[in-house]
């Protein structure tokens, strides 16, 4: 009987579902910050950086303010991880909007035309715009958020710059120039939303787009 009780519980034990790992400290500890990152993006979007305060962005991530001590010394510190992360993300997405533009084969102004709205739609409009800009207020103030984000937004210019200008100029020549007016592209988008921002939607825009486009390609093809 001794026997076939060890016989069973044998078969027990190696039937039994294996119970999760637990996840380390530091697994915790990162998930925690990236929650209470979330959290503070989340509150921008929705109050603006100057009512965002502390007690709203400790609420909305439902942690104490004793809990998120642990995490971080100040809301600064948390607000610069929060924008670190709404950036990387951008220089991600400007990579990647390349290969979903039209067939190489199609004319220029095809494809320069596609590639500015989808960059309008992906970073110039809704909650990554309005995030943008209220990160950009938040760093107007705070020299040390400032010099934290200024390397991704460089990168973020860098990549569309460099790997825009490329899908539409393969070759070497004159890709700097093309690269500088992809940079100029972007400069235009962000005035022009930062402008719907503080007016509302302005129909005229969509044909300054077009315009745009159409001098863009007239100096790809004499060039």
């Amino acid at each position: 009987m001794m026997n076939a009780s060890k016989s069973s519980d044998s078969v027990m034990s190696s039937t039994d579902p294996e119970k999760p790992a637990r996840r380390s400290q530091a697994t915790r500890r990162e998930e925690m910050r990236h929650r209470l990152a979330a959290a503070t993006l989340d509150a921008l979007a929705e109050h603006g950086h100057a009512a965002a305060s502390l007690s709203v962005i400790l609420d909305r991530a439902g942690v104490s303010r004793g809990a998120w001590a642990h995490h971080f010394d100040t809301k600064a510190e948390m607000l610069a991880l929060a924008a670190e992360g709404l950036l990387q993300a951008a220089v991600e997405a400007a990579r990647s909007l390349t290969p979903a533009l039209p067939d190489p084969s199609q004319p220029v102004e095809v494809r320069l035309s596609a590639m500015i709205e989808a960059a309008w739609s992906r970073f110039y409009t809704g909650r990554h715009r309005d995030l943008l800009f209220e990160v950009a207020l938040a760093a107007r103030t705070d020299v040390e958020l400032r010099a934290r984000l200024a390397p991704i937004f460089s990168g973020f210019l860098a990549a569309t710059g460099g790997n825009w200008g490329l899908s539409l100029r393969p070759g070497s020549q004159g890709l700097a120039d093309m690269a500088d007016l992809m940079v100029l592209t972007i400069y235009m988008l962000r005035g022009m939303s930062m402008q719907e921002l503080a007016a509302g939607p302005a129909p005229g825009h969509e044909a300054l787009r077009r315009l745009w486009v159409r001098i863009l390609s007239g100096w790809l093809e004499k060039s």
